[in-house]
């Protein structure tokens, strides 16, 4: 892998994990027009962005290990 693909993934998942956590710190199941399924949906999209972010994180490293 090249180090501008590397460089590429890194930065692909720190906007997933960013956009997950922006989502996921942000539910408020209280406010007005919230219902328990756009709630539960609302976890599960920042859940599997934080999942997606950490796994192009964690080739990202794996690979930078091999190569050096």
């Amino acid at each position: 892998m090249t180090n501008t693909r590397a460089l590429a993934f890194w930065f692909i998942g720190t906007i997933c994990l960013f956009f997950g956590i922006l989502i996921g710190g942000n539910i408020d199941p209280s406010v007005l027009g919230a219902t328990t399924e756009t709630t539960v949906l609302s976890y599960i999209v920042s859940f599997v962005l934080i999942l997606i972010g950490g796994m192009f994180w964690i080739t990202t490293a794996v690979v930078h290990v091999e190569e050096y």
